[in-house]
């Protein structure tokens, strides 16, 4: 299963669609920026998340790309990634590589948890030795 839940991951850096345009990805899955922006609660739902997405800073021009994943047990995928965006308004650049966690359940992305830090996002996942 755990195989399954990799490929499902590795989809959605291989589509030019959105993740949340994926038929991969639950309607009321969960996306949790915490660590990036701690005031900001876990966001619940496509829509939800569409508009975060849209009303932030950075709106579609966020493009992701996977560097390396790991298949940590039956529902969890965690992903090095790096993240390319340009401000709507200004127009800098932000180039980083953060960490993302996938959460697949029955065949559909159920949770994405993004890390700032990628020795701590393998440190919580529990592949640290």
């Amino acid at each position: 299963m755990s195989r399954e839940n990799v490929e499902i991951v590795r989809r959605q850096y291989a589509n030019s669609q959105s993740l949340l345009d994926s038929k991969d990805l639950r309607p009321d899955a969960q996306f949790d920026f915490t660590d990036l922006y701690p005031d900001q609660p876990v966001i619940r739902g496509v829509a939800a998340m569409r508009r975060f997405r849209d009303d932030g800073p950075w709106g579609r021009s966020t493009r992701f790309a996977a560097e390396r994943y790991f298949d940590v047990d039956e529902e969890t995928v965690l992903v090095f990634t790096r993240v390319t965006s340009t401000g709507q308004g200004s127009g800098a650049t932000l180039d980083t590589r953060v960490a993302q966690q996938f959460t697949v359940r029955n065949g559909l992305i159920t949770r994405v948890k993004v890390y700032a830090d990628r020795q701590q996002a393998v440190e919580a996942v529990g592949l640290a030795e």
